[in-house]
Formats: C-alpha cells, sequence, structure tokens
C-alpha cells in the first residue's frame, strides 16, 4: 500500500504533518558529534564557463569525524550543483545548501540536502539524500538503496499509480532516472519516502519553466511493498532511520590489498543504447539518425516511433525547450537515446563575441545534468555556424563539434516525400542525418526512412557510434567549414 501526499515546499518538516509523512530527521545542526563546513560564493570563484559569477550562495554541510569521504563526496556534489546552477538557469540570483541527518547506525549515514533557489522565475525548493556506506568506504545514491535498475523501475510504477489522479502532476514527467529519483529515505516508522523537488513533475507552462506552485510531492510506500526492493545498502539504511541511537562515528573503512570489486551499476544512470555492430568494419554500414531543436511537444510522438521501430537517434537540445519540457528530456534519456547540446539560443555562435560562447556552450549541458544526472558529450553549434573560437570552446569543456554529413533540409518546409527521397539518396555508411523534431513532416518521414534503409542493409546507431567515438578535441566531418 502507498500513500501519496502534496506538501508545500516551506515548513514541510513542521506544522501539521506528523512522522509517518516525513522523512526521519535525526539531526538538523552542528553539535552531537558532528561539525560544519560553509561555504560561500567566493569558495566557488574557480568555476568556469557560467554567466554570472556574481550568484549569492550559502553552504552549510556536516563534518563527520570519521567519515571524510562522505564529507567530500557532499562537497563535491554540492559543487556541481553551484555550477550547474549559475549555468543551467535563467538569470540566477542565489543558492543556498543546507543539511538534515536522516540516518546513523548499522554502518550507514545518510544526509538530506535541501536546496533553495531563486532565479528570474522565482524561488523554488529541491531535495536529495546521500549515503555513506562505512563497511565500503563508498558514499552512494538514493536509487542505491535500491536493488538495481528493475527496482527503481517497479518504485516508479508505484509512484506513477500513486500520482495518476493528481491533476497537478504531468504523467509525461515521471521517468526511472536518477535525478528525478535523487531523494528517498524512511520515515520513523522505516515506510520509505519518495521526494520531488518543487515543480519537478508540475505540468508544462508554454514559455516558461514548470510551475513550483504546487510545492512538493511525496509518495510514501508502506515497508511491506517497498522491501523486497531494498538492496542490503537500503534496509540497512531504514534501520539507521529509525535508530534511537545514532552512531556518528562509523568504523572507518580500510582497504585490504585484494582487487576491489567494481560497484553494481547506479540505478537511474542510463548510457545511450549502442547496437552491437562495429561501424569501422567496412561490411557494416551505420548511419545516425540526430534530432535538433527539442524538446517540443511532438518529440514524445516522435519517441513513440523510434520505440516501435527499435532505433536509438541523437537529440540536440536547446535551452528554453529543456527548460519548458524536461518530461520528454527525461524520457529520451531512459530509453537509451543519446542526449547532446544544440546551445543555449539558437543564433549563430560563430558571430558572438568570444566571451559570449562558455555560457551558450555550458548552459544545455547544465540544465540536462540537473534534470537527469547525464554529463553531455556532443554539441552541435546552431546552423552548423562555427569557428575556431567556437570549435576551442566546445573543446575545453570536454565535447565533441558533431555536425551532419546529410542535411535532410526538412527546415526548407520540404514535404515528408521529399525528406524521405532526399534522405535515401545521401547517405552513406558513417553518416549522420540532420533532421528536427518541431517539423511535421519530419516525423512522418521518419517510419519511411527507416524502413527504407533497413532495406538498404543499414544499422541505425547513436551518433557517438556512427563517429567511431571521436574524443575531443574533434570536429565531424573533418572538413567542414563552418561557413554560414
Amino acid at each position: 500500500m502507498a500513500l501519496s501526499l502534496a506538501l508545500t515546499a516551506c515548513g514541510e518538516q513542521a506544522v501539521g504533518l506528523s512522522g509517518n509523512e516525513r522523512m526521519a530527521v535525526l539531526q538538523d545542526g552542528s553539535g552531537e558529534g558532528i561539525s560544519e563546513w560553509t561555504a560561500s560564493a567566493e569558495d566557488y570563484d574557480d568555476h568556469p564557463h557560467i554567466p554570472d559569477p556574481d550568484v549569492a550562495v550559502d553552504v552549510t554541510l556536516p563534518v563527520f569525524p570519521t567519515a571524510d569521504a562522505f564529507t567530500e563526496a557532499l562537497k563535491e556534489r554540492v559543487d556541481e550543483e553551484v555550477a550547474d546552477f549559475r549555468a543551467g538557469t535563467r538569470d540566477p540570483v542565489s543558492l543556498g545548501v543546507d543539511w538534515e541527518l536522516v540516518a546513523a547506525g548499522e554502518g550507514v549515514l545518510g544526509v538530506r540536502l535541501v536546496r533553495s533557489e531563486e532565479d528570474m522565475h522565482g524561488m523554488r525548493e529541491g531535495y536529495s539524500t546521500h549515503w555513506y556506506d562505512a563497511t565500503t568506504g563508498r558514499s552512494a545514491q538514493s536509487t542505491e538503496l535500491l536493488a538495481g535498475q528493475e527496482a527503481l523501475d517497479e518504485l516508479d510504477a508505484i509512484v506513477g499509480d500513486e500520482l495518476a489522479d493528481d491533476e497537478e502532476v504531468d504523467g509525461d514527467t515521471l521517468y526511472p532516472v536518477l535525478r528525478t529519483y535523487d531523494s528517498i529515505g524512511f520515515n520513523e516508522n522505516g515506510d520509505l519516502v519518495v521526494e520531488f523537488d518543487d515543480g519537478h513533475l508540475s505540468p508544462v507552462i508554454e514559455g516558461h519553466v514548470p510551475s513550483t506552485e504546487f510545492g512538493r510531492k511525496v509518495v510514501i510506500v508502506d515497508h511491506e511493498t517497498a522491501a523486497p526492493l531494498l538492496s542490503d545498502l537500503g534496509e540497512r539504511a531504514r534501520q539507521a532511520s529509525m535508530t534511537e541511537n545514532a552512531d556518528l562515528e562509523p568504523a572507518e573503512f580500510e582497504e585490504d590489498d585484494d582487487e576491489e570489486e567494481a560497484p553494481p551499476p547506479v540505478p537511474g544512470v542510463f548510457d545511450a543504447r549502442l547496437p552491437d555492430v562495429d561501424c569501422e568494419d567496412v561490411e557494416v554500414r551505420c548511419i545516425a539518425l540526430t534530432f535538433d531543436d527539442g524538446p517540443v511537444a511532438a518529440t514524445s510522438d516522435l519517441l513513440d516511433l523510434l520505440a516501435a521501430e527499435k532505433v536509438t537517434a541523437s537529440f540536440f537540445l536547446n535551452g528554453s525547450p529543456v527548460l519548458t519540457r524536461p518530461g520528454p528530456l527525461r524520457r529520451a534519456y531512459s530509453e537509451g537515446h543519446e542526449i547532446a547540446s544544440h546551445g543555449d539560443l539558437h543564433e549563430h555562435m560563430n558571430r558572438m563575441d568570444a566571451e559570449e560562447l562558455p555560457s551558450q556552450v555550458a548552459s544545455v549541458s547544465a540544465m540536462v545534468r540537473r534534470q537527469t544526472g547525464h554529463t553531455v558529450e556532443l554539441f552541435r553549434p546552431p546552423f552548423g555556424a562555427t569557428d575556431d573560437d567556437v570549435h576551442r570552446e566546445i573543446s575545453d569543456q570536454g565535447m565533441v563539434e558533431t555536425l551532419w554529413t546529410v542535411d535532410s533540409e526538412d527546415w526548407e518546409g520540404l514535404t515528408s516525400d521529399e525528406i524521405v527521397d532526399r534522405v535515401v539518396d545521401l547517405v552513406e555508411p558513417g553518416g549522420v542525418v540532420l533532421m528536427h523534431d518541431p517539423q511535421e513532416a519530419t516525423l512522418d518521414a521518419v517510419p519511411e526512412i527507416i524502413r527504407l534503409l533497413r532495406d538498404e542493409g543499414y544499422e541505425f546507431v547513436p551518433a557517438s557510434q556512427a563517429m567511431g567515438f571521436p574524443e575531443p578535441p574533434h570536429v565531424f566531418p573533418e572538413d567542414w567549414d563552418g561557413s554560414w
């Protein structure tokens, strides 16, 4: 049995809420064996590629006497959060991060971070819980309380059922990805608590980020239902959340000489789905379908088509669409499509001043990481307009500059038949096809393109695989002149 609750962003741990309706909190400040580390904007002045370093920052984190690795992991997580907030929001104003101890015992420590941020769209709160396993010396994500991706998928289905009738939740926003399920813990009875940031599941508002007016969404799953989904860490974290005798000094982890086993994959983290083909084999005909300018309303229909055809594609996303429609982004990521950047503003980057380029390149990467946890590896300049400064900035930010070998010209207003004919006539093995998901004719053309190219023996792969997995600095194709 699960219970769904909608809670306001402010004071959710206090007025009118019983222990069953909130995550257990053992301590929320220094003392009783925990000291604190604080930081302000000056402590993050080494962040590159950010549009406004003057954003106010106020961070307070716990320091555990025998868990230095956990303390450092929390600092690293917040460092990334500060950088992504600065780069991935519109006109950022301030960011505050505070903490609560939610588990201490059974060799486990758990910390809930509460993030308060303000930008041009107003105030919102975000939440994440972080875990430390003293038996391995590892810090863990919230999803690692679950016994693998299948368990996260099942939890996602439970949560979806509970929220299905909630008009404040958009059904196309909930997917089993890391940053959607980054705040999982337990209440004082040991039931599983899953909470979502302000606006994370809100319906789409055209030209605006999803509204925060509905506040935090919480689903509580009773232990009988949740127990089969928990990992060993999850079950120990549950016990550590209900303890009456908090153990703030778990035994320090001591490495032995044996080769350490690689940890299992983190649930909610996806790599692009790579078909089992060798694109460097001259007998293999690989082709990549890529889609620019989304996500838009039609992106969900395109994802339906690709799922039906079992085709992996690459999506090059722009800033405002990502902020407006994070749901299709999460879906594309969770279904194994390659997520890439098409720059913040859809403008000619080779006509911009050099000081404008860092934020143009960094913004979408930060937005994608805030919504999924994924770090983007490919970047496509709008219009293919590039020059040496653009090349350099993309490379400096660790991405491969990815243009195309076939322009479908769907943006020219071609009919679906004309798009099909053009793509099929021009493709060659190892090619990358440029299309756009906002174009209605493109959606009509995609199934026929797939059918005809399959008849010719083509294998559909993401762009990185078609290109042979190049490392930056690299521009594909190498003879691209960028003359726009």
